[in-house]
């Protein structure tokens, strides 16, 4: 019995019904479709808008059988729910848009057997490559692999220093940024510093991650700026969450009162930590600064706004998928490995607000014919490195 036109499948518009309305070949068509150059723009446009009448979509799976290539790239990463990831994989997806990419985003929830699915190959193929962002996988997994099971471009801070071949590694060099970061405080007249944001590795976090890099980076800045590290001023922390930053900035505080200046892992950690200073009565910056890391969005809108290290996610992005495609077109070499740069961002966290005098009420300073201070720099500006006075000679930052 016939089906009805009512229960009759529709057949998908195709390339024949385009070329029909808008008047040209075929082959006309598949080159608009698949963005080859040498067609008037005028043709393009006519074909563009058949294309919408009619509702075509192009077929991947047979453009990949032509091609080799689908356009689809599979960004794994630990978790959206954290901000940094999230904007960076905003930033994944503009800049594979302006290349006519597609972004796959692929979360492995910070779980040791989904990243492991990961690296050694999802069950159906997703995409022509993949950036991933492992977290938990030990050094000893990816000593054992000959070979990624698909182009792999590498990012984060959990990996070793051997990677497989068909790989490569995008970073920011987490020891060189918690330096600086430290440094800006001292710069500032911090002398009882702390960490908030250091990694257990007894409860399975692995020695490369972020917050034992960045601890480094603020041990190291205490030393060579003559402050030596107190053990006890290092807070670990369960997460890298704000109720982490909330929790054990209360625990740091409790130890320490006369903490003058904390160095967090991350900007929500420093967010959590802005709220329990301000439940405990301490000042920011007055009594103790605060400086975070990531540069996330919500950090100039925090009270006050947060000083932070800025990761150029941008670079990092372009750098990946560049490093990706030239992997997905053939390219078999060894593995390569990229330091992106970053920026430190100075807002009201770190500096005081500077405010004005009252004409009749002149400050002592200037009641008294002393020279005046220097202006602060303005929230958001990028400092420069601390003069060399505040360093050894030829120091070089710890690797």
């Amino acid at each position: 019995m016939p089906s009805s036109p009512a229960t009759r499948r529709r057949r998908p518009p195709s390339l024949r019904d385009v070329a029909e309305l808008a008047g040209v070949s075929i082959k006309t068509v598949s080159n608009v479709v698949n963005d080859y150059p040498h067609v008037k723009d005028s043709t393009r446009e006519k074909v563009r808008e058949a294309i919408l009448q009619v509702g075509y979509r192009p077929q991947v799976a047979a453009q990949q059988l032509r091609t080799g290539a689908s356009g689809m790239i599979t960004l794994a990463v630990p978790s959206l729910d954290f901000s940094y990831f999230s904007n960076l994989a905003q930033q994944f997806i503009e800049v594979a848009q302006e290349r006519g990419q597609t972004i796959l985003l692929h979360s492995t929830s910070g779980g040791r057997e989904a990243e492991r699915t990961v690296l050694e190959g999802f069950k159906r193929v997703l995409g022509d490559g993949v950036i991933f962002n492992p977290l938990m996988l030990e050094e000893e997994l990816f000593a054992r692999m000959e070979r990624t099971s698909q182009p792999t471009v590498f990012i984060g801070e959990h990996l070793p220093e051997t990677l497989p071949q068909g790989s490569d590694y995008v970073r920011i060099d987490n020891v060189g940024a918690a330096y600086e970061a430290t440094s800006h405080l001292i710069a500032q007249g911090r002398r009882r510093l702390a960490f908030i944001g250091a990694i257990d590795t007894a409860q399975g976090k692995q020695p490369h991650s972020s917050g034992t890099l960045r601890r480094d980076g603020f041990l190291a800045a205490l030393d060579a700026h003559g402050l030596g590290g107190d053990p006890a001023r290092i807070q670990v922390v369960d997460d890298w969450r704000r109720e982490d930053g909330f929790g054990g900035a209360r625990e740091l505080l409790a130890r320490h009162p006369k903490v003058d200046g904390i160095v967090c892992g991350n900007d929500d950690l420093a967010t959590g930590a802005l709220a329990m200073l301000r439940r405990l009565g301490q000042r920011v910056p007055e009594d103790v600064a605060v400086i975070g890391y990531d540069d996330a969005p919500d950090s100039p809108f925090t009270i006050p706004s947060l000083s932070t290290i800025a990761p150029d996610k941008l670079t990092l992005a372009a750098t990946a998928l560049d490093l990706l495609a030239e992997r997905i077109q053939g390219y078999d070499g060894p593995p390569r490995t990229i330091d992106t740069p970053y920026s430190l961002v100075v807002r009201e966290s770190t500096v005081p607000v500077a405010v004005e005098a009252s004409p009749e009420a002149p400050t002592p300073s200037a009641a008294a014919g002393a020279a005046p201070s220097a202006a602060p720099p303005a929230p958001g500006a990028v400092l420069p490195e601390p003069e060399p006075t505040a360093r050894p000679e030829n120091e070089e930052l710890p690797r």
